[in-house]
């Protein structure tokens, strides 16, 4: 016979949590939520911004009480034993306290150190996780300078240090290149199927949540869904296409045009042709006559847990805005053939390193360029060079026809710019911030109002308006940085990982809103 408490060592029943933000306005983060997670099991929650992921992370590590319901860990009540859960769960949050200024030994020491971990189990402990981690050759190295999958890594070993009945993970691979998420997504799989660790996590990549037990689709505060990722993604049915759009027409624009139509789910671009999915309840095959598609060839394809969960949430809410395409009143500068930018022998080195080598490339108006590599590849230094933010060590840059190397401030002008971190003013609110950042570019009176109001109605932020832009969930944080970056309708605009970690539907607006 099995014993329900260490064969189910996780329930939440009917768990409800409110929360009042800095306006006076309450928030109902979780509400009437249950579900259950089996021991050596790995459990997805996913849903968008503001769903309540990290808060039932939070409830469940003890670090919150809930308003009403029960959750239990291991048989303790979360509420009533909280200091005991914590002894024996390992929780690891979106940003993990390492100490950057101390080296990856000395993280690990001093994680062992508070939770008590010495002698011959510390050894143990040590070599276990430094061969899961690879972190091996690097314990000498400071943790400010190791790449962002290294931190998590090094994270992760120390959340790990002592044996935990369960691991929480906060979305553990945001921020991270593909190659490091494949990387620790190995050793969570690993904690799971090979050590039988029992595995909560939250994350925004519906990818990741196809390789779990157990999924837990929440919006709006409530469980849309869950159980087997394949249950989800049957969600979908049989209406799933790959559209090749007809000669003279481009994935983008049929895209537009596809997501307009009333029977459509969901429409992606994928490698040159659209990703189509239909309403679930259509008894008959994608429609051709008067419909975008007609002169397009289209192939059935599997449904993925993605397209499940875009069927789930389409069913629950209605359709999505469709058209999320922005107007700029001011024409783009003339600058007749030359392209946008122009970077020549690009290079920057910090004493000894060289963190950009020799790199050139052009971009010409209108189109979408991407730079794509590792953690550490050089990406947002050459972001931060091409905004005039940094200095080049050496080689040439052109930004709509200006050279940063002599023109800096003018350039600057013409160029908006989102950082891979969210980079506002925390303690002032989302109309401050606006305002702020409409004066630095030179909007005054009028004008400015005008750009402010355009705005807060077209990154639908008029009902945050007078919230700190640190309370704001995370999609509508990047909202927010793209609408002060496009106050003052800049020539180029420069996107460092603007997606990393945005939900799939925050995904799809922001993508519509570029492409226009």
């Amino acid at each position: 016979m099995t014993d329900p408490v260490t064969d189910i060592p996780l329930v939440v029943r009917e768990v409800r949590k409110a929360f009042r933000r800095a306006t006076g306005e309450v928030v109902q983060a979780l509400d009437g939520v249950s579900f259950t997670a089996r021991r050596g099991s790995l459990t997805a929650l996913v849903g968008p911004d503001g769903a309540g992921k990290t808060t039932l992370l939070r409830l469940t590590a003890g670090l919150i009480t809930p308003d009403a319901g029960a959750l239990t860990v291991s048989g303790l009540d979360v509420a009533v034993h909280p200091q005991q859960v914590q002894d024996r769960i390992g929780y690891m949050p979106q940003k993990f306290g390492l100490y950057e200024d101390l080296s990856v030994q000395e993280n690990l020491d001093l994680y062992a150190d508070l939770h008590g971990v010495a002698g011959d189990q510390r050894r143990r402990q040590y070599d276990r996780l430094m061969q899961m981690t690879a972190l091996g050759p690097f314990r000498r190295r400071l943790a400010g300078r190791l790449s962002g999958g290294m931190k998590q890594k090094l994270g992760l070993a120390c959340t790990l240090i002592r044996t935990p009945d369960m691991l929480i993970l906060d979305e553990p691979t945001v921020g991270v290149d593909p190659l490091s998420r494949r990387e620790l997504w190995e050793i969570i799989l690993h904690l799971v199927r090979q050590e039988n660790h029992t595995v909560l996590l939250s994350t925004s990549y519906l990818d990741e949540a196809e390789r779990c037990d157990h999924t837990v689709v929440l919006y709006a505060a409530k469980v849309l869904a869950q159980g087997p990722p394949a249950q989800i993604t049957a969600c979908a049915g049989r209406g799933v296409y790959l559209v090749q759009p007809p000669a003279g027409q481009t994935a983008r624009s049929l895209r537009a045009q596809l997501q307009a139509h009333a029977d459509v789910v969901d429409a992606v671009p994928q490698a040159g042709q659209v990703r189509v999915v239909l309403n679930a309840s259509l008894d008959r095959p994608l429609p051709a006559e008067g419909s975008p598609w007609a002169r397009a060839q289209a192939t059935p394809e599997p449904a993925r847990f993605e397209d499940g969960f875009m069927t789930l949430v389409h069913a629950q809410v209605g359709r999505p805005p469709s058209d999320t395409s922005m107007a700029l009143n001011r024409p783009p500068t003339p600058d007749g053939n030359r392209p946008a930018v122009e970077v020549h022998d690009l290079v920057r080195k910090f004493g000894a390193f060289t963190a950009v080598d020799h790199v050139s490339f052009e971009v010409r108006r209108g189109e979408i360029f991407g730079l794509l590599g590792p953690n550490g590849a050089g990406k947002t230094t050459t972001f931060r060079m091409l905004c005039g933010l940094l200095p080049a060590s050496e080689g040439t840059l052109r930004i709509a026809g200006a050279n940063l190397r002599t023109s800096r401030a003018s350039a600057r002008q013409r160029i908006g710019y989102v950082a891979q971190k969210f980079s506002l003013y925390g303690q002032l609110n989302v109309m401050e911030n606006l305002q702020f950042f409409a004066s630095a570019y030179g909007l005054r009176g009028r004008r400015r109002q005008q750009r402010i109001a355009w705005a807060l109605r077209q990154f639908e932020l008029e009902s945050f308006a007078r919230l700190p832009s640190s309370q704001l969930p995370g999609g509508y944080r990047q909202r927010l940085s793209m609408a002060a970056a496009l106050l003052h309708e800049p020539d180029i605009l420069f996107l460092d990982e603007a997606t990393s970690g945005a939900d799939p539907m925050a995904r799809r607006e922001f993508w519509g809103r570029i492409s226009s």
